[in-house]
Formats: structure tokens, C-alpha cells, sequence
């Protein structure tokens, strides 16, 4: 047997701990008894019958293994699940994509959806608004679709946010109750798991189900960042899209900027003008980078998206 064996041998005999690991004394209080060491060794007989010298990696291990924290609960999972209402998405002002998925307008969503999940992806973002120049744009409508479009990709996460508190639109869009209202999750005073719903494995949404004067002063408050922050933290979504207000009307899109990495653009193509969409161009400025300009109602009739 090697110097470093009958060392190691008469460390663990004479109750000394031959692995800092285990070394749970405050120093110099903690003096050598060995009768105390005896009846320690009675409640330990791994230790007690073991004949070769223990290995410090083997006390690594077991030490791992005992400071393992607890699973915690999948938040999205405890989300509560709602369907799309039954109402006639054909005649609707803002039918739903996944209904018409052979349209030109569907297709359209798709390639949207394919540039925006690559441009966020290689600049490590996930927060997008989607604001209009001014209000009958498609904002909403937008967002809902580019949100379903999103969500058709496997094991993915997106949330959509109705942060339009002006005018929300998702809510009857999507024809689903609220459960809670949204102005109460962005003040904390209701926790995200009774506000947010998931229409899928992939979809979640937070409702605003009325308007709201004060929208602005709280979209900029450090409860509403808070509140978002969380609810990222807790869902970990690959994409959370906001509808905002229309970015001429009101100061809900720059109060918003510090909480979204990027904006896309709704534009009319029977009442847009570029005038409009240069002054919120200079709206945004270089606050958020403008990752499209979308154009709603174009010649021939469906989504043109143009990545900037």
C-alpha cells in the first residue's frame, strides 16, 4: 500500500475528512472526539465497512446528487386552454388565415412568418410590435394571422399580446372570452396563469377585453415592464408579438419602445400614404430597428410583406 493509501486510510479511520467537500465545520471550534466519530460511523456503514481508501470523486458525486434543486412546474403547461369561437370566419371584416390556407393571403402570412423567425434568430431577438400609421390598416388582423402562422411550427412558443388598449381587436377576432383583464396583469395585480390562455401547444394569448385611457403612462410603467419580464422569464416563448395603437393617433408605440426589440409596419394600400409611413418612420427612428413595412390591401389583393 502506497504513502498516499495509508494516509488516506488513517484519515477516514480517525474521522478526519480527507474531501474538502464534506468539511461542514466553522473552523477551529469543531475538535477531534472519537467517540463522537464512533457513533457516527454506527449510522454510516458504507463508511464503516468500506476497506479501501474512499475516492474523492465518489464523495462529488453523492454530494451532487443530494443538492439537486426541485423540478419546478411547467407555466405553459398550466396555462388554461381555450378553442377559436364557431362564428363565420368568411364573412368576417379579419378572417383567420388557418381557415383559408390555400389563399394567396395565407401564403403570403407563411413568408412573413419565414423572414421574421430568421431575422430574429440571427440577432437573438423575440419581442415584436406591430403598429399602423393609423387606425383600419390591419394591424390587428395582421398580428392575429402572423401569430397562427407562427404557431403552425413545431415545437415552437409564440404569445401574442393585445397591448391596442385604445381599441382592442384580438379578443373578438379570435371570438374568445378574456379571463382576466389586462390592465390588471400589467399593474401585478393578477398573476399571468389567470390572465394569459393557450389556444394551442404552441399559441398563447392576453386578451384586453376594454379600452383603457391611461394606456400609455402604463405601458411605461415599471410594473408593466415587470410584468412582461416575468411572463417571458416563466414561458419562455420563441416569439411574442404585441399589437399596439396606430403610431400617429397616439405615444403608445414610443412610451412601449424599451420593452420590444423590433416593429413591423401595417400599411393601407387604399389610405396609406407615404407621407404617413415616412412620419413614423421618424417616429421610430433609431429607438427600435423597423423590420418591415407591410402592405394590407394591396394591387392583387393580398399581403405583401417588405423586409427592410
Amino acid at each position: 500500500m502506497s504513502y498516499y493509501d495509508n494516509k488516506m486510510m488513517s484519515e477516514v479511520e480517525s474521522g478526519r475528512n480527507p474531501s474538502p467537500l464534506d468539511d461542514t465545520s466553522g473552523g477551529a471550534e469543531d475538535t477531534y472526539r472519537p467517540f463522537r466519530r464512533k457513533a457516527a460511523l454506527r449510522d454510516e456503514p458504507v463508511f464503516a465497512q468500506r476497506q479501501q481508501p474512499v475516492a474523492p470523486h465518489i464523495l462529488t458525486e453523492e454530494v451532487r446528487v443530494e443538492t439537486l434543486p426541485a423540478v419546478l412546474p411547467n407555466t405553459w403547461e398550466q396555462l388554461q386552454i381555450v378553442s377559436f369561437g364557431m362564428r363565420d370566419h368568411i364573412r368576417s371584416r379579419a378572417p383567420l388565415v388557418n381557415f383559408f390556407r390555400e389563399t394567396p393571403t395565407a401564403r403570403a402570412f407563411d413568408i412573413l412568418r419565414t423572414r421574421l423567425l430568421q431575422t430574429l434568430k440571427h440577432e437573438g431577438w423575440r419581442r415584436v410590435a406591430i403598429v399602423a400609421p393609423t387606425s383600419g390598416c390591419g394591424a390587428t388582423f395582421t398580428a392575429v394571422n402572423l401569430a397562427l402562422s407562427l404557431a403552425r411550427v413545431p415545437d415552437s412558443r409564440t404569445v401574442l399580446m393585445d397591448m391596442n388598449m385604445r381599441d382592442p381587436g384580438v379578443k373578438s377576432t379570435l371570438d374568445i372570452a378574456a379571463p382576466g383583464r389586462q390592465q390588471d396583469f400589467l399593474d401585478g395585480q393578477i398573476a399571468m396563469k389567470d390572465h394569459l390562455v393557450r389556444c394551442s401547444d404552441t399559441l398563447a394569448v392576453g386578451l384586453a377585453d376594454e379600452a383603457s385611457s391611461n394606456a400609455s403612462e402604463l405601458l411605461q410603467s415599471q410594473a408593466c415592464s415587470e410584468a412582461l419580464d416575468a411572463m417571458i422569464e416563466d414561458t419562455q416563448p420563441d416569439v411574442v408579438l404585441y399589437d399596439l395603437p396606430p403610431v400617429l393617433a397616439h405615444d403608445d408605440l414610443t412610451a412601449f419602445m424599451n420593452q420590444i426589440d423590433g416593429v413591423l409596419l401595417v400599411s393601407d394600400g387604399e389610405q396609406t400614404t407615404s407621407d404617413q409611413i415616412k412620419a413614423c418612420e421618424k417616429i421610430i427612428g433609431g429607438h427600435v430597428p423597423l423590420l418591415g413595412v407591410i402592405l394590407n390591401r394591396g394591387r392583387g389583393s393580398r399581403l405583401e410583406a417588405y423586409a427592410s
